[in-house]
This record gives C-alpha cells, sequence and structure tokens, in this order.
C-alpha cells in the first residue's frame, strides 16, 4: 500500500491531505492547513512565498517515511520569474495586485480586446498572466530585466522541490498565452508584446514524474526519497476531475468557492465572437480535455462581508446564523457578481452592494443580515445566465449540475442553485481539488490501472448531497 501527499493551495489557505487505498476504498487524511495573506512589498501586493514554500518543505520532512510522491496545485493565473541563476528574482506578486490594471490597458491599445480572445481562448481579465508580465516588463523594469525563466505557481513549487523546470498544461492554460484550439504556446501573441517563447520551460501533461527530492533545491530534502509528480496544477482542473461532468457531457461542474467557475466540458475549445461577448472562457483539464465555463466572484464576497461585519460587531458570525438569515430574509434585491467593484482586495462589501443597489435603483436592505440574501440571491441568478449562455452557444440543453468546493457544504445555497436553474445538483465532495491531485498521484505510482477507476473509487469513498427542485 503507497501513500502519497497532495498539497492542495487556495487563494486564502493551504491544505495538504494524505491518500492512499484500502479494501477498494480511497482513504483520505489531512496533515496540514494554514491560512495565508497577501502582504504589499515594494509597492505591490504579493504572496508569502517564504512561509508558503517553508510550510510545504516541513510537510515533506514530515511525512516523508510514509509517502512515496508528493504534487502541489494552486489557484491559476500566477507565476515567479526566476533570474539567470535559476533564482526567484522578487516575491510573486498577486493577481489582486491593481498594477495589472496597467498592462491590461496597454495591451487593449495595441491588440483588441476580442482579438486576444480569438487568438488565445481565455476569458480577457486584468488579473491573466499575459497582463502581469505586460505589466511588469513596462513598468517595472528592474525586475523584468533579470528575467531569464518564468513558471506558474504550481511549477515553481515544483521546481524548488526537484531542481527541474516544466510547465503543466493546466495550469499554463489560465495564462491567456497558449493558444487552447492548438494547445501549445502561442508564441505570435508574446512576441506582440515582447515576451520571449524561450523564457517558458517544455509543456507537460499532469501525471508525469518530475523528478525526486534528492535533487531538491531545499537542501533539508536531499536525503529524503519523495518523488514529485506534475499533477493538474489548476486547482479547479483537478477539482473536475471529480465530477459527474468529467464522463458525462450532460452534466455542468460548478465549482464554488473564493470564485466560482461554472460551465462545462466540450469536444473542442470554443474560440467564437459568440463565446467572447458572454465573456465565456476555455482552459485545459485532465488528459487535455477542454473546460469551457465563466469565471465569477463566488465566496469571495461571503467571506468578505462575514468579516466586515465580525469586525463592527465585534464577535463571530457562525454560518448557521447566515443561513438561517438567508432563509427568513424577504429582501429581494440582485447585484451583478461579475461586477468590478467586487473583486477588490480592499473590499467593504456592505458599501459596494449597497451602492450597486442605489446606483441601480434598489431599494436598501433593512438589516445587515439581509446583504447576505443579497449575495445568495445574486450568485444562483448569476449561474442561471450563464446557464443560458453556454446553452446558447452548445446548442444543447444540460440535464445536471455536478457542484464541489466549499459552497457545496450549504444546503441552502446547493437548493436555491436547483431551484432557480431547475436542475437537479449533486453536491461534493468539497475538498475534489486534493481528491484529483491524490487519484493522479496514485495512478503515477502503480496503485490505479486509470484514473477513471480512481474517480469511482473515491465516489465510493466520500457522501455526496442531492437536491432536487423546488
Amino acid at each position: 500500500m503507497k501513500k502519497v501527499l497532495a498539497i492542495d493551495m487556495g487563494a486564502t489557505s493551504i491544505r495538504g491531505v494524505i491518500g492512499y487505498i484500502e479494501a477498494g476504498f480511497l482513504i483520505t487524511e489531512e496533515v496540514m492547513r494554514m491560512p495565508h495573506k497577501l502582504v504589499k512589498t515594494g509597492g505591490r501586493l504579493r504572496w508569502q512565498w517564504k512561509e508558503l514554500l517553508s510550510k510545504v518543505e516541513r510537510t515533506i520532512q514530515d511525512y516523508a517515511s510514509d509517502i512515496v510522491s508528493v504534487g502541489i496545485d494552486t489557484w491559476g493565473v500566477d507565476m515567479g520569474l526566476l533570474d539567470e541563476k535559476g533564482e526567484l528574482v522578487s516575491q510573486p506578486v498577486s493577481y489582486r495586485d491593481p498594477e495589472h490594471e496597467r498592462g491590461y490597458r496597454l495591451a487593449l491599445k495595441r491588440i483588441g480586446e476580442k482579438d486576444i480572445f480569438l487568438k488565445t481562448g481565455t476569458q480577457v481579465m486584468p488579473i491573466n498572466t499575459l497582463f502581469q508580465l505586460i505589466t511588469m516588463k513596462e513598468y517595472y523594469g528592474d525586475e523584468w530585466k533579470k528575467a531569464k525563466k518564468i513558471l506558474m505557481l504550481p511549477d515553481l513549487f515544483h521546481y524548488e522541490l526537484t531542481g527541474v523546470m516544466a510547465c503543466e498544461e493546466t495550469i499554463l492554460s489560465t495564462s491567456q498565452l497558449m493558444d487552447l484550439g492548438r494547445k501549445q504556446l502561442n508564441e505570435s501573441m508574446m512576441e506582440a508584446f515582447g515576451i520571449k517563447p524561450e523564457m517558458f520551460p517544455p509543456v507537460i501533461q499532469a501525471g508525469k514524474k518530475l523528478g525526486n527530492t534528492r535533487t531538491s533545491r531545499l537542501e533539508s530534502l536531499r536525503d529524503l526519497d519523495v518523488d514529485v509528480i506534475s499533477v493538474c496544477g489548476h486547482d479547479t482542473a483537478s477539482a473536475v476531475l471529480l465530477t459527474e461532468s468529467f464522463k458525462n457531457p450532460d452534466c455542468l461542474f460548478l465549482s464554488c468557492g473564493t470564485w466560482s467557475l461554472f460551465g462545462g466540458l466540450t469536444g473542442q475549445a470554443v474560440l467564437t465572437p459568440e463565446a467572447y461577448d458572454q465573456s465565456l472562457t476555455n482552459e485545459l483539464g485532465f488528459d487535455s480535455s477542454h473546460l469551457f465555463f465563466k469565471n465569477i466572484t463566488g465566496l469571495y464576497l461571503v467571506e468578505k462581508l462575514k468579516g466586515q461585519m465580525e469586525e463592527e460587531q465585534g464577535r463571530k458570525i457562525d454560518y448557521n446564523e447566515i443561513t438561517e438569515a438567508v432563509r427568513h430574509s424577504g429582501y429581494t434585491g440582485l447585484i451583478d457578481v461579475s461586477a468590478q467593484e467586487f473583486s477588490a482586495e480592499d473590499l467593504l462589501a456592505k458599501e459596494a452592494i449597497g451602492n450597486y443597489l442605489m446606483q441601480t435603483g434598489q431599494l436598501l436592505p433593512d438589516t445587515d443580515m439581509d446583504y447576505f440574501k443579497v449575495i445568495y440571491e445574486s450568485l444562483a441568478d448569476k449561474y442561471m445566465e450563464v446557464r443560458k449562455a453556454i446553452e446558447g452557444i452548445n446548442g444543447k440543453r444540460y440535464q445536471s449540475i455536478h457542484m464541489i468546493g466549499g459552497g457545496a457544504k450549504s444546503p441552502l445555497l446547493c437548493q436555491m442553485i436547483a431551484d432557480r436553474l431547475d436542475l437537479p445538483v449533486t453536491a461534493g465532495p468539497v475538498e475534489s481539488a486534493a481528491l484529483g491531485n491524490l487519484l493522479i498521484q496514485l495512478k503515477a505510482a502503480g496503485e490505479l490501472e486509470s484514473v477513471e477507476e480512481g474517480v469511482r473509487m473515491a465516489e465510493r469513498s466520500v457522501r455526496n448531497n442531492h437536491y432536487n427542485p423546488s
């Protein structure tokens, strides 16, 4: 029986999960969890890179005698720049840094937004890696001049663990630097903005053994014998592997966490003016599959409102209290959760929601807790809008939704989605990204004949909940 370690990184916390197969079931054990936050350094919002890497390092040290491999998945679009010696030029910048707007605006002056989408297939957003790099090149020249290689964030962690540079395709597909129709780097797009294609290492598929900790750049790991597997570097690609959508083309997936990613799998990338008009995006999933969906601000609004109200009221607010407040609220106002003002790092959620309601001629809520009702109803409404857009483009009607991520823990939200979209909803597993990560490693370790076999095993091992439209 071989055990593997999945490091699953979200934008507010990271976790370590050990997984193995016993008596035909997938057994998992969470062995590490750590919150993290952004810090402002050198005028930029950056990730706590040293703290994150140190936690990964210590977790591997603690469990090296139990595991045969480790793999890391993270959120999308962020990256690190390496100098000619292979050292980080600077602490990785977060996608939430407002400076990326400068690169975005500059790019749109040179190539229209629609053309950028049609050449890449990626929803055009200021947070995307392309605009991060343009911002760095045009406005932070001292850092850019030192850069010789570019690694997406999970690839950067794997590089520290093995000394090997590679670009895993699912995380690279979030960057706006690929031609997703051809599943390769879009060199003409890069060269149009002065980004040398050779700055990126070779592109690889998930499931490949990258190396071993014996060649790690971290001295403390060199005496250990742990393989490093390039899993689906993008947490969404890892998570979607656990949904019904991966085997049923009539099922939509909804990854509901800080961000909501809502869509389905297609036979090929959808690079059409209609997809652009609806702000939809394409990415790669496991085994180079095509994911077609929309990025939506998700539970970030709930998290921000909860934190703001706790600070104002000087007490902790339980999620059960939020659920009951939403359940009994009669307020009916709606916001567009995709509006730019709802994704700011310094967001004051109550004020932002109130301003939007007033600007759109709606009455303000009577109580603070009614603001949660606004968010829940608005999320369900946005999902309905996206479903209609995708069905209109694909020319089909979906039959069900498989919901994963933190939102799957809320029976009320799941039922609201089932009712609003008039589709049955399967909810769970919550930690699906970590499970997808584990399955890819277990296949690489020879514990599974196929990842599909692992998915069936996970279905037997984890209980999901089901909601039918009322």
